[in-house]
């Protein structure tokens, strides 16, 4: 699963909308057999949001753009149980 654009304005935040909708994309990717999530964020963004939801930084492009960081970002589905 590939995230791109996943944004709320501002007076929809800090509601959960953001956490709830991010756990169904990631249910229903593993339903149609995805193993991991990967995004990309700014270090003015949401690093600390995705990272409180299992995200591991995993690459980072320092002072882009100048003065930021670029990060990607990737999050492993556990495997059911019983499943290789």
């Amino acid at each position: 699963m590939e995230i791109h654009k996943f944004w709320f304005q501002e007076e929809y935040r800090g509601k959960g909308l953001g956490s709830k909708l991010l756990a169904q994309a990631e249910i229903a990717a593993q339903e149609m057999g995805a193993n991991k999530a990967l995004l990309t964020t700014y270090s003015f963004q949401a690093r600390t949001f995705y990272e409180e939801r299992g995200y591991q930084m995993v690459g980072e492009i320092k002072d882009y753009p100048p003065g930021s960081s670029y990060y990607t970002m990737v999050k492993p589905f556990e495997a059911e149980e019983g499943c290789l």
